[in-house]
């Protein structure tokens, strides 16, 4: 057993050496004719096992482990990557002893920042652009950061985007003129964003407007007309590097008091009914659509009570809303965990109330000073917390922030007042909506790669 062990440990390094090296090939290839980047910025890999001191020195630390018994370890076999040629990996794969503080930042600091300062990067060198265009940047980026960007704010269907940081978070394209009909946005995942046809067919669309990729999804089996709700589910995965998502439609049928529930899959492409449905009372009317967090999907109801849906078990189930509830408070995700979030308004003084937990007991308090705004009329509607420490509300047709650690209050930006405005959260997220590694035959007739980010943003 302890011989197996030793096997899988320098199998796997070998195994993931030449997988990263084979996939550089492939994309290389894919995309040689739209990076203007020389062929000497490429390094060739060194040979997939491992040199015989290297080896010794691993054997010396595995022998160390608490193993028990005899320890002896086989070395994987060489392969041979002649059938592929010469395998090659990207320069910015380097030792410890010759990485400087700029190799530190590019293959360490840059996943966490938002997709619009990463582009802004590129100009750097060409072996920094080499790296930005790199799906697999955007494949580790799409996990390290994860805050709410901005929000897309929506009246019949026009659209804008108010960024928490316009330096540093934005969209190439707010009105999401890349996608081949108008639309109207349904609801938002960490990065990726559901859209629906305004049309008859009311297609249903995944796309980012960072790199401008959208699929538009088959036609569902059932008729999500008035009355249903959807929620995107995405959760970025190390493991995965295809952007793996689903979308959950609870919908009614005429004259059936019985909410059902369909799914599609990207890994399947298809919509599936599930085996559940919702009988409750209390919770066949939905208020609008739903978020995901944690394999679990939330949507509010008129009746005060939250429905979730658990994606791995496929079972709803019953979650109360506080009482003082209302069309100004929203379901949002706190400190990694589901929360309510109330405006509260008494007199002249203002405050935010937050309730969390299973029965949704008030947790937090907080009072807003907005003295030094002057004069601001019309209601107050909590948004979705843009982290743990900010909260996002619309004051009339202003968006403020409130950080609850500095207690001070931010003004991002004003929405149109000539109607309700839906605000969806946004990430600033690199992730792809289709593989990134897609041959040029398979992609849409359109299609977009990460090459051709932000060449409309400074």
């Amino acid at each position: 057993m302890n011989t197996k062990f030793g096997n899988s440990c320098v199998e796997f390094g070998a195994r993931q050496s030449y997988t990263y090296c084979r996939i550089m090939d492939i994309w290389e290839d894919d995309n040689s004719d739209e990076m203007d980047i020389d062929n000497d910025l490429m390094d060739d890999c060194e040979e997939d096992s491992f040199s015989e001191s290297e080896q010794e020195s691993n054997v010396k630390q595995l022998q160390k482990l608490n193993l028990g018994g005899d320890f002896h370890v086989e070395y994987a076999p060489q392969r041979n990557t002649s059938a592929y040629g010469s395998s090659r990996c990207s320069e910015h794969i380097k030792s410890k002893e010759k990485m400087g503080i700029g190799d530190l930042v590019k293959d360490h600091a840059l996943p966490f920042l938002p997709a619009k300062s990463i582009c802004r990067f590129r100009s750097v060198s060409k072996e920094w652009n080499k790296w930005i265009t790199n799906p697999f940047l955007a494949h580790k980026q799409s996990q390290c950061f994860q805050d709410i960007s901005g929000f897309f704010c929506q009246i019949a269907d026009e659209h804008s985007f108010i960024s928490c940081d316009p330096h540093s978070c934005g969209v190439p394209d707010p009105s999401f003129s890349f996608l081949p009909e108008p639309v109207i946005l349904r609801t938002t995942c960490n990065g990726l964003i559901c859209c629906q046809s305004c049309i008859a067919d009311n297609a249903y669309y995944v796309c980012n407007p960072v790199n401008r990729q959208w699929k538009v999804l088959p036609r569902p089996n059932y008729y999500h007309g008035p009355g249903s709700a959807v929620a995107l589910a995405y959760e970025p995965s190390a493991l995965k590097f295809e952007a793996n998502y689903q979308l959950v439609c609870a919908f009614p049928l005429a004259d059936h008091p019985v909410l059902y529930f369909e799914i599609y899959s990207s890994r399947s492409k298809s919509w599936r009914l599930v085996d559940t449905s919702c009988c409750e009372l209390g919770a066949l009317k939905l208020s609008g659509d739903g978020f995901y967090m944690k394999g679990m999907v939330y949507w509010e109801t008129l009746a005060g009570l939250v429905l979730t849906f658990d994606l791995t078990y496929e079972q709803f189930g019953i979650l109360p809303l506080p009482p003082e509830f209302g069309p100004e408070g929203v379901l949002t995700k706190r400190h990694g965990e589901l929360c309510y979030v109330l405006p509260h308004k008494k007199d002249n003084e203002y405050a935010i109330r937050i309730y969390g937990g299973f029965k949704m007991v008030r947790k937090h308090s907080f009072r807003l000073e907005l003295d030094d705004f002057g004069y601001m009329s019309g209601g107050l509607r909590a948004l979705s917390c843009l982290n743990d420490d900010v909260l996002a509300i619309l004051f009339g047709n202003r968006m403020i922030t409130y950080h609850v650690k500095a207690q001070k209050v931010k003004i991002l930006g004003t929405v149109r007042s000539d109607g309700f405005v839906t605000c969806h959260p946004y990430v600033n997220s690199l992730v792809p909506v289709d593989h990134p590694l897609v041959s040029r035959q398979q992609a849409n007739s359109r299609p977009c790669t990460s090459s051709s980010l932000w060449h409309s943003i400074g």
